[in-house]
């Protein structure tokens, strides 16, 4: 008997001219969006801001800083807008 290499799908043994071809693998679920201060204006980055955590906070600023480094963000009031700190 000749030697040969065997392709196993499900537990199946096949040649591998025989073998099925394999189901793509399905893509991994794409990792969640970033909120892109660059992408918004002002106001939709200040209430962003208003409404984020502390990391958050920390990271579309910096963000901001290095992108477009808005002086209406940057020098806005921690918890958000307008003048009232909270």
């Amino acid at each position: 008997m000749t030697d040969f290499e065997m392709t196993v799908i499900d537990g199946i043994r096949y040649r591998p001219e025989d073998a099925p071809a394999r189901p793509d693998e399905p893509e991994p679920p794409a990792p969640a969006l970033l909120f892109e201060p660059g992408e918004h204006t002002v106001p939709e980055v200040l209430a962003h801001l208003a409404a984020a955590g502390h990391a958050e906070r920390t990271r579309v600023l910096d963000a901001e800083f290095a992108d477009k480094a808005r002086k209406g963000i940057l020098d806005a009031e921690p918890g958000g807008g307008g003048g009232a700190s909270s």
